[in-house]
């Protein structure tokens, strides 16, 4: 089923923060989504650049495995980090194993260890919150079930010059648009659209030069289709509404 989680808490190495809105999306075949724009950027390189982080993938860039009642682990590929791509230093390579626990309120901890200085060398342990967050209202309602019904679609882009993802769950759309071999800022693209109740659609996140390309328009499309934005062709990978 498709989800929307807003982290409530962030905590590393026992320091506790929030410093971002971060939306999670996950589509109802397990296509993901994570952007984490900062609230209230300070510093030149943050306005220039101001997301904490941003990941993605497809559901074959995660393995999830029920451990118990209300557990899982999940375990992360990502087929697109921000980090990564930005050649950001001491960033984490490869898999990322969290342990996911839902909690009697609806709260679901993440918790996890990554290893920002090799693999060889000691990890640094992570904690996050999630709330689950109503996909199909226009505002951030708690609902005490991580699944939504309702729309879910995705689009992705794959060729030489570029890569990318856009989520659709209920009434919130988020998505990246990299350049390949691009490495800066310059490359990067974000988008989050909320669709209000009376049908407009509020651009939340419209970050990037190439912002432009990212499909905004959902309807009369099928899974297997392609639209094209600006001179980019999108695959409809995932197509229910």
């Amino acid at each position: 089923m498709p989800s929307l989680l807003k982290r409530i808490l962030f905590e590393v190495a026992g320091h506790p923060n929030e410093r971002t809105l971060t939306l999670s999306s996950a589509s109802n075949d397990g296509h993901f989504i994570s952007l984490r724009p900062l609230v209230k950027p300070s510093t030149e390189a943050e306005k220039k650049f101001p997301f904490e982080w941003a990941f993605a993938g497809t559901n074959a860039n995660i393995k999830i495995t029920p451990k118990s009642e209300g557990v899982a682990a999940q375990d992360f590929n990502f087929w697109f980090d921000a980090n990564v791509y930005l050649n950001v230093p001491n960033t984490h390579r490869g898999e990322v194993n969290t342990t996911w626990t839902t909690w009697e309120s609806g709260c679901i901890q993440e918790t996890g260890k990554v290893f920002p200085f090799g693999k060889d060398k000691e990890g640094v342990s992570f904690m996050e919150l999630w709330q689950p967050v109503d996909a199909n209202r226009d505002e951030l309602i708690i609902t005490n079930d991580a699944n939504s019904k309702g729309k879910s679609i995705v689009f992705k882009v794959d060729n030489a010059e570029y890569e990318g993802l856009v989520i659709v769950v209920g009434k919130w759309t988020q998505g990246f648009l990299s350049k390949k071999n691009g490495n800066s800022i310059e490359g990067l693209n974000f988008l989050r659209l909320l669709e209000r109740e009376s049908g407009k659609v509020e651009a939340l996140v419209d970050y990037g030069k190439d912002a432009q390309k990212f499909p905004r328009d959902f309807a009369n499309l099928k899974k297997g289709s392609s639209v094209d934005v600006n001179g980019l062709t999108w695959e409809v990978i995932e197509y229910t509404v």
